[in-house]
């Protein structure tokens, strides 16, 4: 390759950097997510973020997966194996009359057939647990099932329960020979994952589960140089953005994420670095016309499973051939035709910015959800593991996560009774507090604002009044509103402020975020319970701002009062100032909006 070219690929892998993330952000996302997860185990759940935003991807249209290992559940492929454990319910693999990738999973005890009877399939005198039946067990209203997940009503949030096996299965035993890689010890230590989807067409689809390798995947992609992962992620645009619009569901991401792992294989890792980009991508891109040509793209740890068998029809594999080799020919037509380059470049046009750069700052958006454990038990994993993981647990995040951890703490408060002054209320009402002098080290308004909800329910109603004025007064059009799609305008801003203040003082002063309730609800006003629809409840800033200025203007007798809020209210929701673009939000909005006019009647 000449210098030009050289040139070239160094500017486009610096373009792709602003787009898709920097490897400081791509290891801020991750980051993220990790500490989650480690959120979770302290708290002893066992969920698992996968998916692209888990990878370190941010793109539009990426989804965030969560898995969740049942624990009351383990799975051995060979009957010698067993280990029996009164705790757990004993599953044996099945393979027999299945295709490589896929099994039965077959209950070798009935010591707890009670529990999940509704859940299980008798043959003969074997028992087997139904993926169709686990699948769609526990669906919830709205939610949808989409492949192994539930899915959230948007799209943008899957869900999948799966059982695991702890030893590396016989099946995938070659890729442990074939791999130099470093992370095949821990990847052997941690086994295998079963989600609940047959294969397609299979006489006993309903019956057979998929073997999941998302945790090795997880490590694999990890293990990418940046180059790497850029062209994984502009195989995704290309996917998203041009062979779905013209040819459905044909591929899907998982056989760009395998063509990728074959490719890291067979290209030496000295041949991935940004002054060979353009070169790096055009080889994805000729690895993919191949497999598509011949049919033939096989799974990287079990290749007796052909992922491409009886993919497509003659025509398809045309039609797709024709896109796929247009795309090669002409990959700059290609690429910044795309959505996503085309709305970056709008983006840029309309910014007063030089450049605009992605952030890690949608990704903080999901730590409102999981944090799940208490700030004492988190802090003690940071310290255990604080040695060997410096860049996880660097100060910040962990500064970040503690906070979020009181946040957590506060929201599931659960009081004794707020009509009585007692010494045990207290004793609660003073470690509260503490809570929200921390918490507010990060969520100035949204701390503020259920430290108003606090002063509301003891009938406190002034104090509460003159928070709510705080809180609207910060709320301001430069504030950045935290959700999973921020613009790459406010990713920049965000960057920038960031790198100049720090995180905590970034968040502090610049995101505002939606207000969480969580079970028990002992913050949320009476008035509000009606909006309970599950184990959370999301309120917008603003609107929740003069909803309870409303209430306290009710419980005032100020006519005037709660006039002007009722009228801001009506006043936010119509310009949809601070409120995502989500059915579920809008629906809490309009709802409580019928609530406070119910009230004023």
């Amino acid at each position: 390759m000449d210098l030009t070219d050289k040139n070239l690929s160094l500017r486009f892998y610096n373009y792709l950097c602003d787009i898709i993330g920097s490897p400081d952000v791509v290891k801020t996302r991750r980051t993220i997510f990790t500490l989650l997860d480690l959120s979770d185990l302290v708290s002893d759940a066992n969920d698992i973020s996968s998916g692209s935003k888990a990878e370190g991807l941010d793109l539009k249209g990426s989804d965030y997966d969560r898995m969740f290992s049942a624990p009351f559940i383990r799975v051995y492929e060979r009957l010698n194996d067993v280990q029996y454990d009164l705790d757990k319910i004993i599953l044996h693999m099945d393979t027999h009359d299945s295709k490589p990738g896929f099994t039965k999973l077959k209950l070798v005890s009935n010591h707890y057939i009670d529990s999940i009877q509704d859940l299980c399939v008798t043959e003969g005198e074997e028992t087997f647990i139904s993926s169709k039946l686990f699948r769609e067990d526990g669906l919830l209203d709205g939610m949808v099932i989409h492949g192994p997940c539930k899915s959230s009503p948007s799209g943008d949030y899957d869900s999948a329960e799966c059982f695991r096996c702890e030893e590396w299965i016989t099946p995938a035993q070659q890729w442990i020979h074939r791999s130099h890689h470093t992370l095949v010890t821990s990847a052997v230590q941690y086994g295998v994952l079963f989600v609940p989807i047959g294969c397609k067409n299979s006489p006993n689809e309903d019956l057979e589960w998929r073997i999941s390798f998302s945790i090795t995947e997880k490590m694999l992609i990890y293990s990418f140089s940046h180059t790497q992962l850029l062209c994984y992620a502009l195989l995704k645009i290309i996917l998203k953005d041009l062979i779905k619009r013209k040819h459905g569901e044909l591929l899907c991401s998982y056989f760009l994420k395998t063509i990728m792992f074959w490719l890291s294989e067979e290209i030496s890792p000295s041949e991935w670095k940004p002054e060979n980009m353009i070169s790096c991508f055009l080889d994805c891109i000729r690895r993919l016309i191949y497999c598509v040509e011949y049919k033939t793209c096989l799974h990287y740890f079990i290749p007796e499973n052909n992922l491409f068998e009886d993919r497509f029809t003659k025509d398809d594999q045309q039609a797709l051939l024709d896109t796929l080799r247009f795309v090669y020919g002409s990959p700059w037509t290609s690429l910044f035709q795309t959505e996503t380059f085309l709305n970056y470049r709008l983006q840029s046009v309309n910014s007063h910015w030089k450049a605009l750069s992605a952030s890690a700052l949608s990704c903080f958006s999901y730590t409102c959800i999981r944090v799940s454990c208490s700030p004492c038990s988190i802090y003690k994993e940071f310290k255990r593991f604080g040695n060997g993981h410096t860049y996880i647990f660097r100060k910040e995040m962990c500064a970040y996560f503690l906070c979020a951890c009181y946040m957590e703490s506060i929201r599931c408060t659960d009081f004794y009774n707020l009509a009585d002054r007692n010494k045990s209320f207290y004793k609660q009402y003073k470690i509260l507090f503490c809570h929200f002098k921390i918490s507010l080290q990060l969520y100035s308004v949204t701390s503020w604002l259920l430290l108003a909800s606090l002063y509301y329910n003891c009938k406190r109603f002034r104090e509460c009044f003159d928070i709510i004025n705080y809180c609207l007064f910060s709320c301001t059009p430069d504030k950045i509103y935290l959700h999973p799609a921020n613009s790459w305008a406010e990713q920049t801003v965000f960057n920038q402020m960031n790198q100049s203040q720090g995180l905590l003082h970034s968040f502090k002063y610049l995101i505002i975020e939606n207000v969480l309730f969580q079970y028990p609800f002992c913050l949320l006003p009476n008035e509000l319970i009606a909006l309970i629809n599950g184990e959370s409840l999301q309120i917008p800033p603003v609107v929740y701002s003069y909803l309870l200025q409303f209430l306290c203007c009710y419980h005032l007798g100020d006519s005037r009062g709660k006039h002007n809020a009722l009228y801001n209210l009506e006043l936010t929701i119509r310009k949809r100032y601070f409120i995502i673009p989500n059915k579920i939000i809008f629906k809490t909005v309009y709802k409580s909006l019928d609530i406070v006019k119910a009230i004023n009647k």
